[in-house]
């Protein structure tokens, strides 16, 4: 049986786009014991959204219809007990997101070539015209006229980058179409602001390269296959590759901005509908790459000791210590989203899948430390203090373990209130392998986990 869904999209600003959305959704709770809120991530249109909802709610009601089956294997029978009397429902959400492609994060499959410097060009316009976009839901052509402007001119400073003008310039035009309120040190974007042109292209020219995948082999290299990596490595380096990568850095800082946003406003003031309308209701928070920063922000506006609720993080594309209770040097920071757990805001546990095959958060990560001057070997792992949480899990968190693997339908989790598990996932194949039934599973061992 089909677990029943309700679509509810978002703008830009984090407003609801259609009212009528919410109140349908408000209007089918009676029944409802169990919400999940779903929120997808990059690389994604409506279509593309709406399939990763498609696969991943298709592995849930396999496993949830189990509960009409006379019999279930023995290992499945505890969960299946849990939820028996459950009825869950799941809302969709849609915001405009943008994609972040390979081919623009390691252009020429990451080695160093003639190939590799001419797509390297091709990238950085790539990425200067996304930057003009602007829509205001998921899928819209929408430009702002400033942005079309900046960016204009910025492409015309791209033969000029050996000039300590044109770097300033480039920098600055950069930055104007950013929201520095959104700043933090968790991601290096507080230095991203912070630092003057010529010291962020010096940092940002060296060649990237993150630690390999299990069983990937030893040394650098370019990208394989399917996300796994001998080293996933952009091995250019100079002045047109660091602008190339000083430009996606602010493509995601353009995208962390939007879903903390629509996580802190948008989906959190549903949340509040939500439980408004249904006190005891129990809400699993799923978030996919920056659908996982989106639905941690809408956590983090929910109330001090907010019970009944979860949070499923799937490769999730913000700071590997955005939960931490303390890192970097003394004094230490705080995560930027470190009240969730302090406050209780969450009170059911959070789980988080992490694997090194993930080579969009292992190369966008590795982008921070050199955004940051950060020139350690082990770029973007956990040892990185810009390390990603879709490829480490939490770091720096006294609440988190790291005593679970994803496994099959089956494995058996014994996730905790209070507590945050770093589930190993190299069952993952890539940034977006995220619907299969493993994945499924924990999020519902999760759900289950509350009582």
């Amino acid at each position: 049986m089909a677990t029943p869904h309700f679509d509810v999209e978002f703008t830009k600003d984090g407003d609801i786009f259609q009212p009528s959305q919410v109140d349908e959704l408000l209007a089918g709770l009676g029944p409802v014991t169990d919400l999940l809120i779903l929120s997808h991530g990059w690389n994604n249109d409506k279509a593309d959204a709406s399939q990763l909802y498609d696969e991943l709610l298709g592995n849930i009601d396999k496993l949830l219809d189990l509960r009409n089956q006379p019999s279930v294997p023995a290992p499945l029978q505890d969960l299946v007990d849990r939820l028996r009397d459950r009825n869950f429902a799941a809302v969709r959400i849609f915001w405009p997101s943008k994609k972040f492609t390979d081919a623009d994060l390691i252009p020429g499959g990451g080695a160093a070539s003639a190939a590799a410097e001419a797509e390297n060009a091709a990238a950085v316009n790539r990425i200067l015209d996304r930057l003009k976009d602007d829509p205001h839901l998921l899928g819209g052509a929408d430009r702002n006229p400033a942005h079309v402007a900046a960016m204009e001119r910025a492409k015309a400073l791209v033969s000029q980058l050996a000039t300590t003008d044109a770097k300033r310039e480039f920098v600055q035009l950069l930055r104007s179409i950013l929201d520095p309120s959104m700043k933090e040190k968790d991601d290096a974007s507080a230095g991203f602001f912070a630092v003057d042109a010529e010291t962020l292209f010096e940092n940002a020219q060296t060649a990237v390269v993150a630690p390999a995948a299990p069983g990937g082999g030893a040394g650098a290299g370019s990208s394989l296959g399917n996300g796994g990596a001998a080293g996933l490595g952009d091995l250019l380096s100079g002045v047109q590759a660091a602008a190339r990568r000083i430009a996606n850095f602010a493509t995601y800082y353009q995208m962390k901005s939007r879903a903390g946003i629509i996580g802190s406003k948008g989906v959190a003031d549903l949340l509040r509908r939500v439980r408004g309308a249904k006190a005891a209701i129990r809400i699993h928070l799923v978030g996919h790459s920056f659908g996982g920063r989106l639905v941690t922000a809408a956590a983090h506006a929910l109330p001090v000791n907010t019970d009944l609720v979860t949070m499923s993080l799937l490769q999730a594309a913000f700071s590997h210590n955005g939960l931490s209770d303390g890192f970097g040097e003394d004094p230490k920071e705080q995560g930027f989203f470190r009240a969730i757990v302090d406050e209780k805001r969450i009170c059911g546990p959070i789980i988080i899948t992490h694997t090194k095959n993930d080579k969009a958060v292992g190369i966008a990560y590795p982008l921070a430390s050199r955004i940051a001057g950060q020139n350690a070997a082990a770029l973007g792992d956990q040892n990185d203090p810009y390390g990603g949480m879709g490829r480490n899990g939490a770091q720096n968190t006294k609440e988190a373990d790291n005593q679970f693997t994803l496994g099959l339908p089956g494995t058996r989790y014994s996730f905790e209130k209070g507590k945050i598990h770093n589930i190993s996932s190299d069952l993952i194949k890539d940034h977006s392998d995220v619907r299969r039934i493993e994945v499924a599973y924990a999020i519902l061992s999760a759900a289950g986990s509350v009582a």
